[in-house]
């Protein structure tokens, strides 16, 4: 299904100026005080409302915004949650599907995709209920205005006309609670669908072991941020970083090992980067962490503090056998004019080459 938002909002903000408007002219004294002994109903379409005494005798028409716009609000309240909502939900959709490879993650997100359909659907046919009944309200309401306020109408007439629209006001009271009610549900409904999205897309962009990004994540990110500094003039740096004799690691200790020195890697990586920046899993033992608006003597110095507390960490195995010291070695390249991904992270991945054939445990740059 496919709905246009522009449309959503602007028929959010028109019922915003509605009830703005209402509330201004209830300052102004436009709205009459309500009498408590009398009988009063609404129209829709008239933005009037007709006070009879209880005897009949007495007549009044006064004019009533708030009664309009009390309406449209009620009618409007879930149809303008869901489109403040449902932009960001289908970006989600549309994130999520770009990152994610398939598997379980896809699964819940086509199911999520399914259930979302199904409340915009009920949205859309609650808010149409409600207009139906607003029309056939708003008949009926009309009738009776035009029998009161004929010259003719006796007083069993107008008291006659009165029971009517106050039936017809209760009934319609009574399917506005009930819509809103369902409104609200499907909002509840539609709060929850995000939930589950957005824990979904978390899911499947994270590495499931060392829980920094994935290396799809990493390509669709350096993607998107080299566009944003190519178009701004903004500085961006990208490290490669790699351990030191992994295999070595894995081939001598096992891999459990192995797997908790990643794991232990990538928390040095994160504890030393901003929000703004990126740390994924390349590859193996090889990561990458994106620096917008981040220059080459930045990214050295950040890669230099890494390599330094990594080195300097104290490896044993449960039992008390140290396991020896570790390290790791960086490659550090900045963004130059007019170059694309491809060209930044070859220029990083050269320059960690020079770091591992140049004895390892160092940051090589691409302005040393």
């Amino acid at each position: 299904m496919r709905l246009s938002w522009r449309f959503a909002i602007w028929a959010a903000v028109a019922v915003v100026v509605a009830l703005s408007g209402a509330c201004v002219a209830s300052r102004l004294g436009m709205l009459a005080p309500a009498d408590l002994a009398s009988l009063w109903s609404w129209s829709l379409d008239s933005w009037e409302s007709t006070d009879v005494s209880p005897s009949g005798e007495t007549l009044r028409i006064v004019h009533e915004p708030l009664a309009l716009a009390r309406n449209l609000a009620i009618a409007s309240f879930g149809f303008v949650g869901l489109a403040l909502s449902a932009p960001r939900l289908l970006e989600l959709f549309g994130r999520a599907s770009n990152e994610t490879g398939g598997g379980a993650g896809m699964g819940r997100i086509h199911s999520a995709r399914k259930q979302l359909d199904g409340e915009l659907d009920t949205i859309l046919t609650l808010v149409r209920a409600h207009l139906e009944s607003n029309q056939t309200y708003s008949a009926a309401l009309r009738k009776g205005h035009n029998e009161i306020v004929s010259p003719a109408a006796s007083p069993d007439q107008v008291r006659a006309a009165i029971i009517l629209l106050i039936a017809e006001n209760q009934k319609m009271l009574r399917e506005t609670e009930e819509y809103a009610r369902s409104l609200d549900d499907s909002r509840r409904q539609i709060d929850e669908l995000r939930a589950t999205l957005a824990e979904t897309q978390e899911l499947n962009v994270r590495d499931s072991l060392t829980q920094v990004y994935t290396r799809r994540y990493f390509d669709t990110t350096l993607e998107r941020v080299v566009r944003e500094a190519g178009g701004s003039g903004g500085e961006l740096s990208l490290i490669m970083a790699d351990i030191d004799h992994f295999k070595k690691i894995n081939d001598t200790h096992g891999h459990p090992i192995g797997d908790e020195v990643l794991k232990n890697f990538a928390r040095t990586m994160t504890s030393h980067v901003e929000t703004k920046d990126t740390v994924a899993r390349y590859g193996g033992e090889e990561f990458a962490i994106i620096l917008p608006a981040t220059g080459a003597a930045q990214a050295r110095l950040l890669a230099e503090r890494i390599r330094s507390e990594f080195e300097t960490k104290k490896w044993a195995i449960k039992g008390g056998r140290p396991i020896g010291r570790i390290t790791a070695s960086f490659g550090v390249a900045r963004l130059q004019p007019g170059e694309g991904p491809a060209g930044l992270i070859q220029r990083a991945d050269a320059k960690l080459y020079v770091s591992k054939s140049g004895g390892r445990n160092r940051v090589s740059t691409d302005e040393s």
